[in-house]
């Protein structure tokens, strides 16, 4: 019994993710002929550049630009979802400071990241408090505007049953508002984590010494292009270890019902009597 329902597990799991296995080698495939069309010094093909990421993990480059660069996300992005929060939900509940707060979550939004690495050279100078100010105003509206739709979408008829059945204001909070809030901002969370990974990059590219962009920038002025495709593959794993093995996972451990099987798995796994 436990041999197949490991078989049936092993097998759900390859149909829900063989369409980006297939995305993924086909991805390759056109890299492939891109590289043999263009040649090395153009476009590396694929054994090249992951050559090269081994060249940079053995010399010890990958750990340190990946810890720096980990942290000016970490800190700018958990700043950014506290304070997007925060105000989210107040603008929720107070309509006035919404109002008030709007014209300037719009600028931050048209702002390119760019301009904001600018101003943070003429501010901060090079070092990390660049790239953790560009990533925090530059994700901060992302997750502001996902909490202010969550408490916009917010079931009101919901809430006026637990007002009737005076639910205490604890229960309130853990069983309605968080799990809503969390549901709804997820998505918010996702794209702004993507962000926070580009900006980053390009605001140590352009003003640090350290970190994966300085490596990138490095790597340009060398004129090692397999170095550089290297560093670009780097970071888009970083993004997705980032995605499904960190901010999944934790939705999964906050919304642990969305695990839980619905009654058509139920009735799926039900033996026939027959």
């Amino acid at each position: 019994m436990n041999l197949t329902h490991w078989s049936k597990q092993s097998l759900s799991l390859l149909k829900s993710v063989w369409p980006q296995l297939v995305g993924l080698g086909v991805f390759l495939v056109l890299w492939q002929f891109g590289a043999m069309h263009y040649g090395m010094v153009v476009l590396p093909s694929p054994l090249e550049t992951w050559a090269a990421i081994g060249r940079i993990a053995t010399t010890g480059q990958l750990g340190d630009a990946l810890l720096t660069t980990g942290f000016h996300i970490f800190a700018a992005f958990t700043l950014a979802v506290l304070l997007g929060i925060l105000l989210g939900i107040v603008a929720g509940i107070q309509s006035g400071f919404q109002k008030a707060i709007s014209p300037i979550i719009s600028a931050l939004q048209g702002i390119p990241p760019i301009a904001w690495i600018v101003l943070a050279l003429l501010w901060f100078g090079s070092g990390s408090g660049t790239p953790i100010f560009t990533i925090t105003v530059t994700t901060l509206p992302i997750v502001f505007l996902g909490t202010l739709e969550s408490i916009r979408t917010f079931p009101t008829p919901l809430l006026e049953m637990a007002r009737l059945f005076r639910t205490p204001p604890n229960l309130l909070l853990t069983d309605l508002y968080f799990p809503h809030l969390l549901s709804q901002l997820f998505p918010s969370l996702v794209a702004g984590l993507g962000l926070a990974w580009r900006v980053a990059v390009m605001a140590e590219l352009l003003s640090s010494e350290v970190g994966i962009g300085a490596e990138l920038n490095l790597a340009r002025i060398n004129l090692d292009t397999d170095e550089v495709m290297a560093w670009i593959v780097i970071v888009v794993i970083s993004i997705w270890v980032s995605e499904y093995l960190l901010l999944r996972p934790l939705r999964h451990l906050l919304e642990p019902w969305r695990s839980l099987p619905t009654l058509t798995d139920n009735n799926q796994h039900t033996p026939s009597v027959f």
